[in-house]
């Protein structure tokens, strides 16, 4: 794709540019999420009302991007 391709696009879709950062920035949220929660013990997350089975739901939620 050329230079003038992109910028026409980011040109059409101002937006464009600020969802792929966005999509891209709640990816790093979740795994971060999922490294946080699988180091902590079977016992803490007991505690918080999480099992280890369900991290995966836990940081998949979807959680809508602050603007």
């Amino acid at each position: 794709m050329s230079a003038k391709t992109t910028a026409s696009i980011l040109q059409a879709k101002p937006n464009f540019l600020r969802t792929v950062v966005a999509k891209i920035t709640a990816a790093i949220e979740r795994r971060r999420m999922r490294r946080v929660l699988s180091k902590l013990d079977d016992y803490m997350l007991k505690d918080m009302g999480i099992s280890r089975s369900g991290i995966e739901r836990i940081s998949n939620r979807s959680h809508s991007p602050r603007a």
